[in-house]
């Protein structure tokens, strides 16, 4: 790397000064070298930089006095990091309180950002050292400067020292044409830990990034080595598989001169050419066939491309496959950040989460259908190690065994009537290095588990008609709405499957479980569809009472069927489950017992609980039963739910429907019901 480009920051204190180097040379501090100065000692000191960077606009003008017309200014803008932010929202609307800075320039540019960043909820007053009075509030708010708070105030919220906006690193590496994939990366990582002053600029960084991330996966796909150098013969990409050939980070070489590379692994390419085709030479212990193409645009070099390719039917099967997978595109949709909530259940939910995606360990979701079970998978394959790598989901429920498998696995030439020319490759080939998302994993066959646990015992697969294994290095996050663990007593679910995929586990809370986020759910799905209506209060208080046995799904079908057939105003009537409220006010009054102890005729006891709950429109299966019975203070288990189900069935007061539509009372047990109450 050519020797660090030198940047002189200007502040009107000196501690500022270093404080703000202190941040850039932790983000940049590999490519620039940063020096502090107060605005008095640079003014006087003999030499500048061709690059100056002053903290306010104030600043800009003096120093433009002091520099020639070749000297490039950079006006540093400021922001908020994200925890600071959420100190801020968390103050109550209407608060006026104190603004506290080291002089009053500070405080008023400290409000402004407040004000831009969208802090509208709070009343700032400038409070700064050398007022004649301050006023008589018993708030302040500080960016780290509590030492200036006057005496007698209560509450003192520090957030922190701004910090430097990305806008300002962007326009620091245009300045010396630093944009590469380390800086990239560096950019949006910092972009996701602060509050950017320019919305446009943070969708246009993200936007980069998905495209780079996109590209740089596909390349790492790929399983060629692939350099790029640009027109000064500067390294701009080296690929994992690259890494792997020359047992090289790409991080020690991206800069670098592309024949320097070659010369220290003994590589002597014709570069006068411009195209070399596969070369065979040897790197390490293994034999490499070099392809180089120059790039051209209008007559002239502007770079090139090397491909590398391991000479053994190992990396000819990976490459295929790569290609595959480049055709494919796999990736995760959802993050952490698409998730709305305010309650403690969903907010603990989320930290599991967090903490799960920090490994690649098989997970297993629980949950009701419709809480969000593939959101999280997606969100936790985001924030893992393997990000970088293929997101691929699959709904077991969906298809047939015989499709599933063929699927999961892919299948040779020729394996069954229809099987397209040269096979298929299956989703777990397609998912390599990456996660593989199971959902309604408590669907499969008992055939399907035997091939399943195989995968996840030996990471190898065995594509249908194929006699040869393929590894492959996947994560598991396996989803279901059932209880496997009945499943596996039932012996209908393996257990050895069960306790391999069960190595973490996730807990979805139910929408009825997190009452807190019914509201915050229903005013982001209409803000989503765009309805600006009034939404009455007795169906916000409507909906806070109402059960939600389709969880955040049925809510959000719901809000779809009312914004469709509403364009003003929703009421109370407009409901679509209104109807399905209960028409009887007769409840069971069972004390806390076991269900043992119900006496005589207790499966019509549990007849009547079921009766309650479907005239209120909610579905009744096992699970539920359990749920219900307790509410009900009877204690029940799973196990002795399933008999009083299959009971009630065989005297035919219910009829138990199959999937997951739970059981239905029947005429007769309507009128058994009757004659109860």
């Amino acid at each position: 790397m050519e020797g660090k480009r030198k940047i002189d920051l200007i502040s009107r204190e000196e501690k500022t000064a270093r404080a703000l180097v202190k941040q850039l040379e932790s983000l940049l501090g590999d490519f620039i070298s940063f020096v502090p100065y107060a605005q008095k000692r640079w003014l006087e000191s003999s030499g500048t930089s061709d690059t100056v960077i002053v903290s306010t606009h104030i600043l800009a003008h003096a120093v433009a006095q002091r520099t020639g017309p070749e000297t490039e200014i950079i006006i540093l803008r400021r922001t908020l990091l994200r925890e600071s932010w959420e100190k801020v929202l968390e103050i109550s609307q209407g608060t006026e309180l104190m603004l506290v800075n080291d002089e009053r320039d500070a405080a008023m540019e400290t409000i402004a950002l407040l004000y831009e960043l969208g802090a509208r909820h709070i009343i700032p007053i400038p409070v700064y050292p050398g007022m004649e009075s301050y006023p008589a509030l018993d708030i302040a708010l500080t960016p780290g400067e509590k030492r200036h708070v006057p005496e007698g105030v209560e509450k003192v919220i520090d957030i922190g020292d701004r910090v430097v906006d990305v806008s300002t690193l962007v326009d620091i590496l245009t300045r010396f044409d630093l944009f590469n994939n380390e800086t990239m990366d560096i950019m949006a990582d910092y972009a996701q830990k602060i509050i950017p002053r320019s919305l446009g600029l943070q969708a246009a960084i993200q936007g980069l990034m998905n495209l780079k991330g996109l590209f740089q996966q596909s390349l790492d796909m790929v399983g060629d080595g692939v350099i790029t150098y640009d027109e000064k013969e500067k390294i701009t990409i080296f690929n994992q598989a690259a890494e792997d050939i020359f047992s090289r980070r790409a991080s020690s070489v991206l800069g670098r001169n592309v024949k320097d590379l070659f010369q220290e692994n003994a590589i002597h390419l014709d570069w006068k050419t411009g195209k070399v085709r596969d070369q065979l030479f040897r790197v390490g212990q293994q034999d490499i066939i070099i392809t180089e193409q120059g790039i051209e645009s209008e007559g002239e070099v502007t770079g090139g491309v090397i491909t590398l390719q391991v000479a053994t039917k190992v990396r000819e099967a990976e490459k295929k496959l790569r290609q595959q997978l480049e055709a494919k595109g796999h990736h995760a949709q959802y993050s952490f950040y698409d998730l709305i909530f305010e309650s403690e259940a969903m907010a603990r939910a989320v930290e599991v989460a967090q903490r799960i995606a920090s490994n690649s360990l098989n997970v297993l979701i629980l949950g009701e259908t419709g809480t969000g079970k593939e959101i999280f998978a997606h969100s936790i394959h985001k924030m893992s190690p393997r990000k970088k790598y293929p997101f691929v989901a699959v709904n077991c429920s969906a298809l047939p065994g015989s499709l599933l498998e063929s699927e999961l696995f892919g299948y040779e030439e020729g394996a069954f009537t229809g099987a397209r020319k040269g096979g298929k490759p299956g989703l777990f080939e397609q998912a390599h290095r990456g996660t593989i998302f199971l959902d309604e994993i408590g669907d499969i066959s008992p055939g399907m588990q035997s091939r399943l646990l195989r995968v996840v015992q030996q990471k190898e697969i065995q594509k249908i008609g194929g006699t040869s294994v393929l590894p492959v290095d996947v994560r598991i996050i396996a989803a279901t709405n059932r209880d496997l663990e009945t499943l596996v007593e039932e012996g209908s679910f393996r257990a050895d499957l069960y306790h391999r995929l069960n190595v973490l586990q996730l807990r979805v809370p139910s929408l009825a479980e997190r009452t807190e986020d019914i509201i915050p759910l229903t005013r982001y799905f209409l803000k989503k569809r765009g309805f600006k209506g009034k939404l009455e209060q007795k169906v916000i208080e409507h909906f806070k009472n109402y059960h939600w046995p389709g969880n955040v799904r049925e809510l959000e079908n719901a809000l779809d069927f009312l914004t469709a057939m509403n364009d003003s105003e929703i009421r109370i009537e407009d409901i679509p489950f209104w109807g399905k409220q209960p028409f009887q006010e007769k409840n069971l009054q069972e004390g806390v017992i076991p269900e043992e102890c119900l006496g005589e005729n207790q499966e019509e006891k549990i007849l009547k609980l079921i009766f309650q709950v479907r005239i209120k429109g909610r579905t009744v299966g096992r699970r539920s039963l359990v749920k219900i019975a307790r509410e009900a203070g009877i204690a029940l288990s799973e196990k002795k739910a399933q008999q009083y189900l299959q009971k009630l069935a065989a005297l035919g007061y219910i009829e138990i429907r199959r999937g997951r539509g739970g059981c239905t009372v029947t005429e007769k047990g309507w009128k058994k019901v009757e004659e109860m109450l």
